[in-house]
């Protein structure tokens, strides 16, 4: 849309200049993609929170527990991003405290609890995610 206002504005003042008008809004669309969260991996060292740029690595000896038990999340956000590609980053509320989103939608929540608090993600299988990370953390007890 601001393209189309951008091109709209040349035709009708004759000022291409008018063109770099939609590139801050075109960046910060691109950055933004670049941050969100694009898929839950559960790898040898940890969960792997997968991103295009600055993926995180949640290692299994600092999660506690996990569970799929509804509560609330969001809230304040401190440096966290709600946008059109999901809601990432530190957020606290009254109920739950400081959290962690990495998340893409709101119904398929799986929840970290970990030694730097709760870590929210919503993977694409919830219950397989979960089932399968609570194998994996119950191995890491056994070892």
């Amino acid at each position: 849309m601001p393209f189309v206002l951008s091109v709209s504005m040349v035709a009708t003042s004759g000022d291409p200049s008018l063109l770099v008008l939609p590139l801050p809004f075109l960046l910060g669309l691109w950055v933004v993609q670049g941050l969100a969260p694009a898929g839950f991996t559960l790898e040898a060292d940890g969960v792997r929170i997968e991103r295009r740029w600055l993926s995180r690595l949640v290692p299994y000896a600092l999660i506690r527990g996990v569970d799929r038990e509804p509560r609330s999340v969001g809230g304040f956000g401190a440096v966290g991003l709600n946008v059109l590609f999901g809601s990432q980053g530190p957020r606290w509320n009254r109920r739950t405290g400081w959290h962690y989103l990495a998340i893409t939608n709101t119904a398929d929540l799986v929840y970290l609890h970990t030694a730097g608090g709760l870590v929210v993600l919503s993977p694409s299988r919830p219950d397989e995610f979960a089932a399968r990370l609570r194998d994996r953390l119950a191995g890491e007890v056994l070892s």
